[in-house]
């Protein structure tokens, strides 16, 4: 692509803001040093590094200069940091995506000559942690698969179930979860969800039990599923969590890799590892988070086939999935999940007196990356709320990733099927919290100190 016809794409994508380099204080040029590397540290060095899934590192200067026109093409469409939201809905921490002066900024650096800067302008480099390492420190718990996954060359994708003794002799609460995958299986790995088979009966009374995410649900060979950790996928490798919150593990818990994983044209061996970061011993965080999945087109528990339908060459195909919370509760994160025909989801609460409040809308989703949105402030529902998942499939021609546009599509694992789970973390919390809630909401509407 001619410089002209980024600048052209540049100037339609993004906002009217200022001349050229009229976001530098001194009205000089933007520098990579000066303007440019703290915007890289902040939102994409996380990512663009050694040892991740990135296609480049953005450490330096001299990696990041030999990209400056695609780093301009993918920064005015918005395509990354991947942040497929409606940005005017809701308010998110943490929240790597770039502001439109931040944007205007790294356009006007690549338009006017990329230029390095002068030395003393250049940010201290952040100490990121190496691939192996654990990126929220050293954990207090390591799973390991037993076994080596082996991937063929070629073939159909797999999608195997692992079990792995935790070890663990006593109940502790989690902190912080991070998954890792073989470096080498990266590329061939797509997702893992992570689950802890244990007896886990407060989860259950805490919510209904004819559920597909029932913790004592089974599998086809009588094995139970367990209950959710995390789910790992480019974009979403662990989850750290606020004070006061945090998951259960349970003495003597077996946990579950269900992964998928697509050939890549030569060997792969996997052996994923999970690190856990625990509370202190005999410490327990006020609220235990739940993760559940909300399944658009899958009106009744354990009903998996059949209910989701994309006709071909349908290019908005539509789905409803609906989850009433039997207590109070906070909503800490949503994350949606579909595959190649996968266009928008949204995330809602039907409130009570039938009025409707939209808290999250993708918009544009991309199933390269499983993004998790958490709330930067989490809102909080009465018992008896709606929470609402609305999905969109795109079975046209005209999306880039659609490898059938004439197939009919329905629910599978496999890539070419498809799915409309929208993830969701939350915590219940007490009647009196959410009563304390409701009177400090009302005081704010009201103005009164």
């Amino acid at each position: 692509m001619s410089m002209a016809a980024l600048t052209l794409l540049a100037s339609s994508l993004l906002p009217v803001t200022s001349s050229l380099a009229a976001t530098t204080k001194d009205n000089q040029p933007p520098t990579f040093n000066r303007d440019v590397a703290p915007i890289f540290q902040r939102a994409c060095q996380r990512c663009h590094r050694p040892g991740t899934a990135a296609p480049m590192s953005l450490l330096t200067y001299e990696e990041s200069r030999p990209w400056a026109r695609s780093i301009l093409r993918r920064v005015a469409a918005r395509e990354m940091p991947p942040w497929h939201i409606d940005r005017t809905i809701g308010v998110y921490d943490p929240d790597p995506s770039l502001s439109d002066e931040e944007i205007t900024t790294v356009v006007d650096w690549v338009q006017s000559g990329a230029a390095r800067g002068a030395p003393e302008d250049l940010p201290e480099p952040i100490d990121w942690p190496t691939a192996e390492d654990w990126e929220f420190g050293e954990p207090d718990l390591v799973v390991e698969m037993e076994d080596d996954m082996v991937v063929p060359p070629e073939g159909p994708d797999l999608f195997p179930s692992v079990i792995a003794d935790s070890g663990l002799e006593e109940d502790r609460y989690i902190r912080w979860i991070e998954v890792k995958p073989s470096i080498e299986a990266r590329e061939s790995l797509h997702h893992t969800i992570v689950y802890a088979i244990q007896d886990d009966a407060e989860y259950v009374g805490d919510d209904a039990v004819e559920r597909d995410d029932d913790p004592t649900r089974t599998d086809s060979q009588g094995n139970k599923m367990g209950s959710l950790l995390i789910e790992y996928a480019v974009g979403n490798t662990g989850d750290i969590y606020k004070p006061g919150t945090g998951k259960l593990l349970m003495a003597g818990a077996k946990i579950r890799f269900s992964g998928h994983y697509h050939p890549i044209g030569e060997e792969v061996r996997d052996r994923t590892r999970i690190g856990f970061g625990f509370y202190p011993k005999g410490e327990a965080p006020k609220h235990r988070i739940i993760s559940t999945r909300i399944f658009a087109g899958l009106p009744g528990a354990g009903r998996r086939l059949n209910e989701l339908s994309i006709p071909p060459h349908a290019a908005n195909v539509r789905h409803d999935g609906y989850r009433v919370l039997p207590k109070p509760a906070r909503i800490i994160s949503f994350q949606p999940h579909m595959h190649y025909r996968g266009k928008a989801m949204e995330l809602e609460a039907i409130h009570l007196d039938g009025r409707r409040e939209t808290l999250t809308r993708v918009d544009k989703y991309d199933f390269n990356w499983q993004v998790a949105y958490p709330y930067k402030v989490p809102p909080v529902f009465p018992a008896g709320t709606v929470l609402h998942v609305t999905s969109w499939h795109d079975n046209s021609s005209d999306n880039p990733y659609n490898p059938d546009p004439s197939a009919w599509v329905g629910w599978g694992n496999r890539t070419i099927d498809d799915m409309a789970i929208g993830w969701t973390n939350f915590v219940y919390i007490s009647d009196e919290e959410y009563r304390e809630h409701a009177a400090g909401e009302a005081t704010a509407l009201s103005g009164s100190p």
